[in-house]
């Protein structure tokens, strides 16, 4: 029991100090209820929404494209996803692959090749062409290449072989 005034004031003092620390935690419990209800709402919308479609939108394993890109429906398509294939195809994030067999490497101007391709020399042949889809990274050391290599010999030579053949 508080004794005199400065009892009486300690305690009341102790008394908010209590009284704050326990509106801090509810408060704490009520904003990670409310991240809690937002999260579930947000997923549950994502999960019952339907994206829009999208009229003449193709689909090429797990790649999307409004029109069906020259080359997807064959051999290059795992390379028409960042590179066109045909004469005056459009930009996309890799340089256009039309008539690479007989090209000099690095050979578009706007393309930011690694200094491994920008520095290597001559023609692309289709031994080097082999040997780059094999392992980027063994035949240009230092390349940016991401493509981790395609081991099988006969797909190889049946993406150099549509190359040559491009439009």
């Amino acid at each position: 029991m508080p004794n005199g005034p400065q009892d009486r004031q300690e305690a009341a003092e102790a008394g908010v100090v209590i009284r704050v620390q326990a509106m801090q935690r509810s408060g704490s419990y009520v904003a990670a209820a409310v991240v809690i209800v937002a999260v579930v709402a947000a997923v549950a919308w994502v999960l019952t929404t339907q994206p829009q479609a999208f009229p003449g939108l193709q689909t090429v394993g797990l790649y999307k494209f409004k029109a069906m890109p020259v080359g997807a429906d064959g051999p290059l398509k795992e390379c028409v996803v960042c590179h066109s294939v045909e004469t005056g195809g459009p930009l996309r994030v890799g340089p256009p692959l039309h008539g690479i067999v007989g090209a000099r490497k690095a050979r578009t101007e706007w393309y930011g090749y690694s200094a491994a391709l920008r520095k290597a020399e001559g023609d692309w042949t289709e031994a080097d062409l082999d040997k780059f889809l094999t392992s980027p990274s063994k035949f240009l050391p230092g390349t940016s290449k991401t493509l981790i290599g395609i081991p099988d010999a006969k797909q190889r030579a049946d993406i150099i072989a549509a190359l040559k053949k491009a439009p």
